[in-house]
C-alpha cells in the first residue's frame, strides 16, 4: 500500500516535470506564432500615444510585471506601474494628476485564467475611465477577456499541476516579443539590436532544455544541502528581484519550505542580522545587473553561512562547489525567463523527493472560501 501512495505520488509529480520540460517547446511555438501574436499589441501602440501602462495582476502575475517593467521603459520609453489590482481601486487612483488622457494610458494583465477578482475589479475601472486594457489568457471568453480591448492567447493551455510554470513563462515570453516589435515599428531600436533579440529568442529553448538538465545534475550532487531546511532567503536585484519572488514562490508552493525575498540592497540594509551558518541562501547573480553589490554580498554571506547557493553562468568569478551554474544567455531583461526555470525544477525535485503532491494542495479548496476567482464564464 505504501509503495503504491509512493508511486502515484512521484506520477502526480511528472506533471510539474512535464509542464517545465515543455517550455522549450513553447518558445518555439510562441515564436512561430509571433506576427499574429503581436500585431494587436502593436497596433495599439502604433495608434494611441501611450504615455503610462500600468501591470495588473496577482502572485505571480505581479512578479512577472516587474520583470517586464524595466524592459517596457527602457525600449519603448513609457512610464509604467506595476500594481496590485485588489488593493488599487480602494487605494489608489489612476493618472492622479490629470497629465494624460485616458488613451494615453494603457492597463496590462499577464493573466492565466482571466478569473481572477482583482484584475477583473481593475479592468471594470478602466472601461469606467475609458482606459485600453490588454491581456494574456488561455480562455477568450473569460470575465476578463471580455472586459479587454486586446486578448492574447498564451498558446499553453492550463496546467495539471497546481504550481504553474509554462503558463508564467508564456505571459513573459509574448510580452517581450510584443515589446521589442513595438519598439521595432515605432523605430525606437535599431536593426542591430532588433537582429540580437531575434538571435536571443531563436537560442532560448535551446538555453533553457540546458538550464534543466544543469539544475537536476546539480541536484544529484547538492540534494543535501536542502533537504533538512524549512527556510529558504531568495536574493535578487532588479527584474531578478521579482525572479527571487516567483522563485520562492514555486519551492515554497511544492514543499511549503517557508520562503524569505530580499531585494539585494534591502537585504543589506534588514537582513544580515538574521544569518546563522545554517542559513540557506539563494542569489540571483547575472552579469551586469548591480554586479559590483552582488560580488560583496555573496563575499558576506559566505562568511556567515555555509548553505549559500550561487545562482549564476558558468564563468561567474565567484562559483564554487555549491554554486548552481546554467548555461544563461545573461540578457539584463529577457534572461528573467532563464532565471525562472532552477527554480521551478528545484521545486519539483524537492517535491518529488519529499513524496510530495504537486496535483493536490495541501489546502485545496481555499480559492473558493476566500473567492479569489470568479465562477463566470
Amino acid at each position: 500500500m505504501e509503495n503504491a501512495k509512493t508511486t502515484a505520488k512521484e506520477q502526480e509529480c511528472s506533471a510539474l516535470l512535464r509542464a517545465i520540460a515543455d517550455e522549450p517547446l513553447l518558445i518555439r511555438r510562441l515564436l512561430k506564432h509571433k506576427k499574429e501574436l503581436t500585431e494587436d499589441f502593436v497596433q495599439h501602440f502604433l495608434t494611441h500615444s501611450v504615455k503610462k501602462v500600468y501591470f495588473c495582476a496577482q502572485a505571480s502575475g505581479t512578479f512577472v510585471g516587474n520583470m517586464l517593467a524595466p524592459c517596457m521603459e527602457q525600449l519603448l520609453q513609457v512610464e509604467t506601474e506595476v500594481c496590485n489590482p485588489a488593493s488599487f481601486p480602494a487605494y489608489f487612483q489612476f493618472n492622479i494628476n490629470q497629465l494624460y488622457k485616458p488613451d494615453e494610458l494603457l492597463m496590462l494583465c499577464p493573466a492565466h485564467s482571466g478569473t481572477t477578482t482583482g484584475p477583473i475589479r481593475m479592468a471594470q475601472e478602466c472601461k469606467r475611465l475609458h482606459i485600453p486594457v490588454i491581456c494574456t489568457t488561455v480562455n477568450s471568453a473569460s470575465p476578463l477577456a471580455k472586459l479587454s480591448d486586446v486578448v492574447i492567447s498564451k498558446c499553453c493551455g492550463f496546467e495539471e499541476s497546481f504550481i504553474e510554470t509554462r503558463t508564467h513563462m508564456a505571459s513573459l515570453m509574448i510580452f517581450f516579443l510584443c515589446i521589442i516589435e513595438t519598439a521595432k515599428q515605432k523605430k525606437m531600436l535599431c536593426e542591430q539590436d532588433y537582429t540580437y533579440y531575434q538571435q536571443y529568442f531563436s537560442r532560448l529553448s535551446d538555453s533553457i532544455d540546458r538550464i534543466i538538465r544543469d539544475t537536476a545534475d546539480w541536484y544529484k550532487d547538492h540534494r543535501e544541502l536542502l533537504q533538512t531546511k524549512m527556510i529558504a532567503r531568495y536574493i535578487g536585484a532588479g527584474p531578478y528581484y521579482a525572479v527571487a519572488q516567483e522563485g520562492g514562490l514555486k519551492i515554497a508552493e511544492a514543499t511549503a519550505i517557508a520562503s524569505l525575498v530580499y531585494e539585494q540592497e534591502e537585504f543589506m540594509h534588514t537582513g544580515t542580522t538574521q544569518i546563522k551558518k545554517d542559513s540557506l541562501l539563494f542569489l540571483i547573480a547575472p552579469s551586469g545587473v548591480q554586479e559590483t553589490r552582488m560580488l560583496e554580498l555573496i563575499r558576506w554571506c559566505r562568511l556567515y553561512s555555509d548553505y549559500v547557493i550561487l545562482i549564476a553562468e558558468h564563468s561567474h568569478p565567484l562559483k564554487d562547489s555549491k554554486a548552481l551554474l546554467c548555461h544563461f544567455q545573461n540578457d539584463p531583461y529577457c534572461s528573467v525567463m532563464e532565471y525562472m526555470v532552477p527554480f521551478q525544477m528545484l521545486a519539483y525535485l524537492l517535491a518529488k523527493d519529499r513524496g510530495l503532491s504537486v496535483v493536490h494542495a495541501a489546502n485545496d479548496g481555499a480559492s473558493a472560501y476566500l473567492k479569489t476567482h470568479t465562477e463566470e464564464v
